[in-house]
């Protein structure tokens, strides 16, 4: 990880529209109060009241001087790691990693490709039509993380907002839907010492393709780095392997539901009464998911990981259940809430210790 001391500098943004200036007010006030209060107390502003309140001081102070709308865009950035999202693991190339081993070798990539003015450095975009690069943070022989930033548009279906209007060739039917923009993060950390890799895509509109989220990033960084080369970890592994701890008492999580897909196609899939129960409890369900289990490979893994009185796994930080989808066949797992970064990193983690495992 990189330390918190890295020197950062913040480069110049073009200026806000009035759109951009609203939505970042937004962003900042859809945040927990506390993160909302420890932003302004880290520029020396006491921050008290109800949410109401803070938004009005919060507008007050952009109006004044007080908070410039950048800085605000460059703590909503820290916080964005934590929300929902959808992250791929993977496996570095060999050849590749030694090239960003040292600072020399990395500035003359950077250099030669026109990312060389995104080191260490932020650029506090907000709303970009496109993705658009954001920040590129290097440490020597450590560690890279790229972060990219885009706008998106969707729409989301309101009945109540139907109606009906009568012309002169006949009667229309008026279907309502709600126009909607949000603020897009991607971000890829490489491990250069363990040459692994994650890649974090803030949650999209239902409907959209990771997958295709995923290959435009590709695209954007390609100049300095083909991630295209790096290898995706096969999330099947693990949802066999926690289904498997689960059955021997020894759980790490509760699986909630869980589909296996055998040698020939078929799918089946095993799905609790509730979240607060795992699929596992009933003897005779139980043999039967653990014939079907040994023969097949796990297409999909809904999981509520255990908390650290429940689950014994060491330096597990976990203080209450975090829920993920492992999406086996697209080899991604999906945060469904927002976490602190320390519960993300050590959720990751299992899934990448339990697919070494061979099950």
């Amino acid at each position: 990880m990189i330390p918190d001391n890295t020197p950062i500098k913040t480069l110049p943004h073009p200026d806000y529209s009035k759109e951009e200036r609203e939505k970042i007010v937004d962003y900042l006030m859809a945040l927990r109060t506390g993160f909302i209060r420890e932003f302004m107390a880290s520029h020396n502003i006491r921050a008290y009241g109800t949410k109401d309140e803070l938004h009005t001081l919060v507008e007050d102070c952009l109006k004044d001087g007080t908070l410039k709308y950048g800085d605000v865009v460059n703590f909503i950035d820290t916080v964005a790691p934590g929300g929902k999202q959808h992250v791929f693991l993977y496996q570095g190339p060999e050849g590749l990693v030694k090239k960003w081993k040292t600072a020399e070798s990395v500035n003359k990539m950077l250099k030669e490709s026109g990312f060389s003015k995104y080191l260490n450095a932020r650029l506090a975009l907000i709303l970009p039509e496109k993705l658009a690069l954001s920040s590129l943070v290097y440490k020597e022989g450590e560690e890279l993380k790229i972060s990219a930033v885009e706008r998106r548009d969707y729409t989301e279906r309101r009945e109540e907002y139907d109606g009906e209007k009568t012309i002169e060739a006949g009667k229309i039917e008026l279907r309502a839907y709600l126009h909607l923009v949000t603020r897009g993060i991607v971000i890829f950390t490489w491990d250069l010492v363990d040459n692994t890799a994650i890649l974090q895509i803030s949650q999209l509109p239902s409907g959209s393709a990771y997958e295709e989220e995923e290959e435009k990033f590709a695209g954007l960084v390609n100049p300095c780095l083909d991630i295209t080369g790096f290898e995706k970890i096969d999330m099947r592994r693990a949802i066999k392997k926690l289904n498997e701890l689960e059955a021997q008492g020894k759980p790490e999580a509760r699986s909630h539901r869980i589909d296996y897909r055998s040698p020939g196609g078929r799918t089946c899939t095993f799905q609790s009464s509730s979240c607060r129960d795992s699929i596992l409890g009933e003897s005779e369900v139980d043999d039967g998911i653990g014939k079907i289990r040994k023969g097949s490979v796990g297409r999909l893994g809904n999981f509520y990981w255990l908390d650290s009185s429940k689950c014994s796994v060491d330096h597990n930080p976990l203080e209450g259940e975090i829920h993920t989808i492992m999406v086996g066949d697209k080899n991604r797992i999906n945060f469904t809430t927002p976490n602190r970064d320390e519960d993300i990193k050590y959720v990751l983690s299992r899934v990448r210790a339990l697919c070494r495992r061979t099950s």
